[in-house]
């Protein structure tokens, strides 16, 4: 099993942050396992169970501290996922 990590702050809150997470998630078509349910993490795997993320976030002085983890038996697949998505999340911007 290979596993590869990245963190990284945001400006924005943390649910904020795991709605980006949900964006990168469909994006590479990973289906939630766990949902943030007013938590602090979610998790998302790919439908031949080939790779798993976890993405956390959590509030730290006025900004979101994220982690984003993937898990994969396939050393590219896992290193490649995580990339996608901690860079989706990362150049994420809040409209409102």
């Amino acid at each position: 099993m290979y596993w590869y990590y990245g963190t990284f702050t945001k400006p924005e809150d943390a649910p904020t942050c795991l709605a980006f997470a949900s964006t990168a998630f469909d994006r590479y078509n990973l289906k939630v396992f766990l949902a943030p349910d007013g938590g602090f993490t979610t998790v998302a795997g790919a439908p031949d169970d080939s790779v798993i993320v976890q993405v956390a976030c959590a509030p730290q002085d006025g900004h979101t501290w994220a982690v984003v983890t993937a898990f994969s038996d396939n050393n590219d697949l896992a290193r490649t996922m995580r990339d996608k998505v901690q860079a989706d999340i990362q150049s994420a911007m809040r409209i409102d």
